[in-house]
């Protein structure tokens, strides 16, 4: 099975709606992410904020290892 870093190499769109596609996610709940420290690093081009295969698969990580800890809290 690839890793999820090939997974999100492979074709991605490195915007804020790129992301969101990806993760099913609505631009106001990535801002409310992003304002609760949440959100994976961005970096600016010009006007336009990417963000990077590397910090997406970061990010994913990070929910992983949040969503495992609270698991393992209830149970």
């Amino acid at each position: 099975m690839p890793t999820i870093e090939t997974q999100i190499a492979t074709f991605r769109d490195p915007s804020v709606p790129g992301f969101c596609a990806r993760h099913h996610l609505s631009r106001s709940s990535y801002y409310n992410l992003k304002a609760a420290g949440k959100a994976p690093r961005e970096y600016v081009v010009g006007k336009l904020i990417r963000i990077s295969p590397e910090a997406e698969a970061a990010w994913v990580r990070d929910r992983e290892a949040e969503a495992e800890a609270r698991a393992t809290a209830t149970a």
